[in-house]
């Protein structure tokens, strides 16, 4: 391929994994002098004081945290140590796949300016926070983030790139449907839909539960009946279908559901997709080695042991 052609492929044809890799300083072309050196790592989930500092400083910024409501615990226990333990499996390649959760660090002239904490699972990975400074606000990281975790995804031979939760009344979360092609679960169907224009729009106006349900009634395809003009069906007395596991408590809301939990009943007495039965979980679980965080420190199920309190202690 001659030079004129190869320039003109690279001007109009977008290559994601290579697209993302160029600025960073292992890969420039050694006549190349960049004014700064950019370094991404992916790196162990551990607490350390540079990322708790750039941590307090995007709360402080983004999320007006008043300082004092920042602690070095609760970043510890938000978004360090995860249960997850980590490994590595060899690829078809013979490169090494990395499982459990990460932080891929950003840094420039060595100075840490963003963050991304990351669970690597064997199907996906799945985006659980993202971090940078103000300083670098202004480069859109949030977005150079998704594309390099999306880029990690296909390097590791993930399948899935899960950007978390999408409540759609959220403007925080709206930067979510800036991705496709993306899918959302209907809880009711429990299916994954296309998160589409119709789909935003049916979520426009009949609410995050009832959009797919609604679409699918006024199409004609199955669900509570809609209203002749194709908008969602009314709401409050029509019941709900659920799937199978008849006989539990139902919910409308997570707030009834949180409530009744604090008030002393069961998750298994909860119905809402995804929740085992007591008997699934006794059966596909060895509860023995559950691992749980105490005290900072890791333990399994089996080391611990409950004795009572002696009388006034």
């Amino acid at each position: 391929m001659s030079i004129d052609r190869e320039k003109a492929r690279q001007r109009t044809e977008f290559h994601l994994v290579p697209t993302v890799h160029e600025s960073e300083t292992s890969y420039l072309k050694p006549d190349l002098k960049p004014a700064h050196k950019f370094e991404v790592t992916l790196e162990p989930d551990d607490f350390t004081e540079e990322k708790y500092l750039l941590f307090e400083d995007y709360q402080t910024h983004v999320h007006h945290e008043p300082p004092p409501k920042t602690t070095r615990s609760g970043f510890r226990r938000f978004l360090c140590s995860s249960p997850l333990t980590r490994t590595q499996r060899p690829l078809p390649s013979g490169a090494p796949q990395h499982l459990g959760s990460w932080h891929q660090c950003y840094r420039v002239d060595g100075e840490l300016v963003a963050f991304g904490v990351l669970d690597l699972l064997p199907a996906c990975v799945s985006g659980v926070y993202f971090v940078y400074h103000r300083s670098v606000e202004t480069w859109a990281f949030g977005k150079l983030a998704a594309l390099r975790e999306i880029a990690l995804a296909r390097e590791a031979h993930h399948r899935f790139y899960y950007m978390g939760y999408y409540i759609h009344g959220c403007a925080k979360m709206r930067y979510k449907v800036d991705y496709a092609p993306q899918f959302v679960l209907d809880l009711d169907a429990l299916a994954w839909d296309p998160l589409d224009a119709a789909a935003l729009a049916q979520m426009d106006r009949g609410g995050y539960e009832r959009g797919a349900r609604d679409a699918k009634a006024a199409n004609g395809s199955g669900g509570e009946g809609g209203g002749d003009d194709g908008g969602p069906a009314e709401t409050g007395d029509a019941p709900r279908d659920r799937p199978p596991g008849a006989g539990k408590k139902a919910f409308d809301t997570p707030a009834d559901a949180a409530a009744a939990v604090n008030a002393g009943l069961s998750l298994f007495d909860l119905d809402f997709p995804g929740m085992m039965a007591a008997a699934d979980v006794e059966a596909q679980v060895d509860l023995d080695s559950v691992r749980l965080g105490l005290r900072g420190g890791r333990v399994v199920t089996c080391d611990v042991s409950c004795a009572p309190h002696a009388p006034g202690a």
